[in-house]
């Protein structure tokens, strides 16, 4: 799972995006990264609720005593977090609840950027996207990877919602917008409408 620091050189602001850590060393990470740029952690967001994006919820909030930002639809896997890895087989500090729900009549601002919210649901209800138009950056949860788009065989996932979601919200943007995913390298909307099956037809043939 990629967690994202997202920060700006000159004020040093910046915001934590997904801290799904789990292992001292994955935190460890986080924090050397942080202190060594200097950075102020302003905001945690998460782009959905899935616990491998979540688990280290907790650990963030305690660490830089700041709000957490996510949307209210996918409330019912934050309360079912402990199911979730108990499903998996791995267990974790609870998360806290979120301090501020988001969607897209709502704008994140720090640090002069601007943060527009798609609301993107398919691999869960709440999933969204935080877009930089700025800077033409997208960072874009579990709902479209390089070649795939995300599963939906998980509980509340839908196909059909997540496809429509991507189609109609997340490629309405230029070609040369970069997609920064949950999982996997990074991408761009260019290559994801020619060469991704799920988006160019492809798939559809053997749907």
């Amino acid at each position: 799972m990629n967690c994202y620091i997202y920060w700006d050189e000159n004020t040093k602001d910046g915001v934590i995006i997904d801290p799904g850590v789990y292992e001292d060393f994955e935190k460890n990470e986080i924090l050397n990264y942080i202190k060594a740029n200097g950075i102020n952690i302003k905001l945690i967001l998460n782009t959905h609720g899935h616990i491998d994006h979540i688990m280290g919820n907790d650990w963030a909030k305690k660490t830089f005593d700041v709000p957490l930002l996510m949307h209210k639809d996918d409330m019912p896997l934050f309360d079912k977090a402990m199911d979730q890895g108990a499903m998996f087989g791995v267990s974790f500090p609870e998360p806290p609840n979120p301090d501020k729900f988001i969607d897209e009549s709502d704008e994140i601002k720090f640090a002069g950027t601007t943060f527009k919210i798609l609301h993107t649901p398919g691999h869960s209800p709440g999933s969204v996207c935080f877009v930089d138009e700025k800077e033409k950056v997208i960072f874009g949860g579990d709902v479209v990877f390089k070649g795939s788009i995300g599963r939906t065989d998980l509980w509340l996932g839908d196909m059909g919602v997540l496809l429509n979601s991507i189609k109609n919200k997340v490629l309405r943007y230029d070609d040369d917008y970069i997609i920064y995913p949950g999982h996997m390298e990074e991408t761009t909307i260019g290559e994801e409408r020619e060469n991704n099956p799920f988006l160019n037809g492809e798939y559809d043939k053997f749907a």
